[in-house]
């Protein structure tokens, strides 16, 4: 039997992690198999929804019920067996070291899905990004927060602990595979 697979997704907000996930991966129909997503968005957002707020509004008294019922649900995946789809922006080493420890000692692969963001000079790609930030009506993200987050980003790497990375840009196109082998 193999190995459960845990997919932690990396990238900035807005650049299309969920929309990767529930597409490629398939995890938010969960047509195939069972999957467990940690997604603390997620459940903001459904909490919001359900209040008839937005995201904005509710993140504040709901983000430390989020945590807790997004480790409990992992919990119960990692008993059950569950692959795992790990859906937040996971832009740091530090980070992402946390949820690959966390899984290996769970006997978990560990891959990584990373959207790479525009570059500086890239302005069309800029641009699309920053409509797509402004498209999500309720769920703001400050500039200086974007920035230090955008300046904070760092690509992740096999060395990290990475059982394999798959990198796509911002509009869903696949740039690479880095699996460790040359």
């Amino acid at each position: 039997m193999s190995k459960p697979v845990c997919t932690v997704m990396v990238g900035l907000p807005a650049m299309g992690k969920s929309t990767l996930a529930n597409f490629d991966l398939g995890v938010y129909n969960q047509i195939e198999m069972p999957v467990f997503v940690y997604s603390t968005d997620h459940y903001i957002e459904n909490i919001a929804e359900m209040r008839g707020l937005t995201y904005d509004d509710v993140f504040a008294e709901t983000i430390k019920e989020a945590t807790e019922m997004c480790n409990d649900g992992l919990d119960s995946a990692i008993a059950d067996g569950l692959d795992v789809v790990w859906d937040q922006t996971n832009l740091g080493v530090s980070k992402r070291r946390k949820i690959i420890n966390r899984m290996r000692q769970a006997g978990y692969q560990v891959c990584c899905v990373c959207i790479v963001p525009p570059e500086e000079g890239h302005f069309d790609d800029l641009k699309v990004w920053k409509r797509r930030l402004e498209n999500r009506p309720g769920k703001t993200i400050p500039n200086e927060v974007l920035t230090n987050m955008h300046r904070s980003f760092i690509i992740p790497t096999i060395a990290e602990g990475f059982d394999m990375i798959t990198f796509y840009n911002m509009n869903g196109a696949l740039i690479g595979i880095d699996n460790g082998e040359e």
